[in-house]
């Protein structure tokens, strides 16, 4: 499975720090999510960043800043779908100049899977999937349409929400492609040592993340 960091809404104290931290440790994609941020305040966000790492960045807003930062790709939210004309002129362009972004979406039931794309995305996410404490399924899922939808839908799935070490067999069991860390990591005091440890226990259980 691939494993995905998204960052939380706010930029904390020692966000960058861990950040960098993590990809040192081998992480391959993080999502930034700030949504409430200006194009400048995602800008020197980025610039934070040394530049060896934007490879690894998928921005969710101001996706123009794809053609100025060597990034890997975007997302698109429900902000960008609602606002067709103007998606399809950015993303247009953006295509055309970088043909080969990694462009992702979100979705928050199974049978959107199943409906025709708005855009074309390499991979999608499903949730909220966990409950943060027991780790089972959240309300509204089941085991079988997750199955079915994974190995019919024709997308590539991602699990996010309550993706953490009591949830992570499950989805590996159901056949996630890949899943996504968040409140896990960006709850904790130390967001490092919780990527580590959540990394470690996969490698211990014999769960195959890249």
């Amino acid at each position: 499975m691939k494993l995905v960091v998204i960052t939380q809404s706010q930029k904390s104290d020692n966000e960058i720090a861990s950040i960098i931290q993590m990809f040192e440790a081998g992480l391959d994609t993080l999502h930034v999510r700030k949504n409430r941020f200006s194009t400048k305040e995602l800008d020197e966000y980025l610039k934070e960043i040394p530049s060896h790492f934007h490879n690894r960045i998928i921005i969710h807003s101001h996706h123009r800043l794809a053609l100025k930062y060597n990034l890997k790709g975007f997302h698109f939210t429900e902000a960008h779908l609602k606002k067709k004309l103007h998606l399809w002129w950015n993303t247009k362009m953006i295509y055309l100049r970088k043909p080969n972004l990694i462009k992702s979406i979100s979705y928050k039931r199974v049978s959107d899977l199943y409906l025709p794309e708005k855009v074309d995305t390499n991979y999608c996410f499903l949730g909220t999937m966990f409950h943060n404490v027991s780790g089972e399924l959240y309300s509204g899922f089941y085991p079988e349409t997750i199955t079915a939808a994974i190995q019919k839908s024709g997308k590539k799935i991602y699990a996010r929400g309550g993706v953490n070490e009591k949830s992570v067999e499950l989805a590996y069991k159901l056949g996630f492609h890949g899943i996504a860390l968040y409140g896990h990591v960006w709850k904790s005091t130390s967001p490092f040592t919780k990527y580590i440890e959540f990394v470690r226990f996969c490698k211990e259980k014999n769960i195959p993340i890249e």
